[in-house]
């Protein structure tokens, strides 16, 4: 049990200082997400474009 508290101590001074790798891992899958949505909804605005010409 003292190895768990031990071990959520140091995640949670981690978490507080500015550059933890907590906060980093978090800023990597921010990026990826909205790579991914700037990627995948750049051709549906285009798609959604193309459409709303033909109507």
């Amino acid at each position: 049990m003292s190895n768990l508290q031990l071990k959520l101590e140091a995640w949670l001074e981690d978490v507080n200082q500015e550059d933890g790798v907590t906060l980093r891992l978090f800023e990597k899958i921010l990026d990826m997400m909205f790579f991914l949505i700037k990627w995948a909804g750049l051709p549906f605005v285009i798609y959604l474009f193309i459409i709303i010409t033909k109507w």
